[in-house]
């Protein structure tokens, strides 16, 4: 496995902000590259880091699943 490193600039939303994001602005953020993007080659990443989360869509499938699993252990409502 190889690895980067490397030091780049990043804009996040912290987590009191997204908290009070209505479901149309959460909407409207996942729609820019905030999250993930999908670059020239078709590779799904993630903004932030840059690095790849899928290549191909039988992974992406695979990286549903596991957001559906993470979604099971949270809360409806953060108090944040």
């Amino acid at each position: 496995m190889s690895t980067y490193k490397g030091t780049i600039e990043i804009e996040a939303v912290d987590i009191p902000t997204m908290a009070r994001m209505s479901d149309d602005e959460y909407q409207k953020f996942l729609e820019t590259p905030g999250l993930f993007w999908i670059d020239h080659h078709d590779i799904l990443r993630s903004t932030v880091a840059e690095h790849p989360l899928a290549t191909r869509q039988s992974q992406l499938d695979m990286l549903i699943r596991a957001l559906q699993q993470c979604r099971e252990r949270m809360r409806e409502d953060n108090p944040y």
